[in-house]
Order: structure tokens, then sequence, then C-alpha cells
């Protein structure tokens, strides 16, 4: 027998990856029973899944629309706005500050989700540091001190809080 020809005889049918045709692999999906590749496994609690299996699993979490993702944007849109302002009238009290920051992000961001109903899209933490973003920065250009790297932080913090709001652990 040729050492270059898969013996199928003995071992039984050489199977191949669904995604990657060209590595062979005995793994199998523990949901659809599909081949794939250890680049291609998830490891969950109760077995490998395949990718396509654990997206259509995190599907049914991610239940938001437009109409969701515009609410959470113009939420966080305003909450980013404030930062820049609060920040203001805090004045140098940087400690002050990055107290604050994060709590207005977290603050929007939770209003959004209760405008929402808590519906959220596989987008919404996106959505949300956004809108908190572009909101902040108009606010910070249109104020007397401008657009300074400190405002930027706190800018940073708020949107970080407001995506993090939003993050689903599955």
């Amino acid at each position: 027998m040729d050492d270059n020809m898969p013996n199928t005889t003995l071992e039984g049918a050489i199977h191949y990856c669904a995604i990657h045709t060209t590595r062979d692999t005995e793994l199998r999906c523990n949901r659809c029973d599909r081949y794939m590749c250890i680049d291609c496994a998830v490891r969950t609690p109760v077995g490998y899944t395949c990718r396509e299996c654990v997206r259509g699993h995190e599907d049914k979490f991610y239940e938001g629309t437009l109409v969701d993702y515009g609410l959470v944007a113009a939420t966080c849109a305003i909450g980013g706005a404030l930062t820049p302002f609060v920040m203001m009238l805090i004045g140098g009290f940087l400690i002050i500050g990055f107290i604050a920051a994060p709590a207005i992000g977290g603050t929007a961001a939770q209003i959004a989700l209760q405008l929402t109903r808590r519906r959220r899209g596989r987008y919404s933490g996106y959505v949300a540091a956004g809108g908190a973003l572009v909101g902040g920065l108009i606010s910070a250009f249109l104020l007397p001190g401008g657009l300074n790297l400190f405002s930027l932080l706190f800018l940073a913090l708020a949107s970080s809080a407001a995506y993090a709001r939003f993050k689903v652990s599955i």
C-alpha cells in the first residue's frame, strides 16, 4: 500500500471540515453534527459547537430593531453631550471626573435599555458608544473650554461604560 494514500479501509472514511474543506477532522458539532476543524470549533460547557450554531444560539438574545438602535443612539448621545458639560462644571477636580464620566455613560445606557424594554441588537453596544462619543464631541466643541485632552479622556470613559452596559454574556 502507498504511504501517501489515506487508509480508508482500516480507519473508516476521512471527513473534512465544512468550512475549511482541505482539513481532515473527526470533530463534530454537538448540535448539528457538522464536521469542523479545531479552528472552527467553539468550546462550550457541553462540548464543542460550530460557529454557526453558536451564532444561532446568540441570535435568541438579540431582539433589537432599527427603532431600538435609534433610541439607543439618541439617548446615549444626550448622555455623551452631558459629559463635557458636567466636566466643565466640576472644573479641575479630576478624581471626581473619573467617577462621574463612567456614571453618566452607564446611566445613559441604562435609560436606553429601559426605553427599548431591554431589547438589544447585536451591535447595540457599538451604537451606544458611538452615540455617546458623537454627542460628547459636539457638546465639547460648543462649550467655552472646547475640546481638550481631558474631555477626550472623559468621553472615552463615558463611551466605554455605555458599551459595557449593553454587553451580553452568554
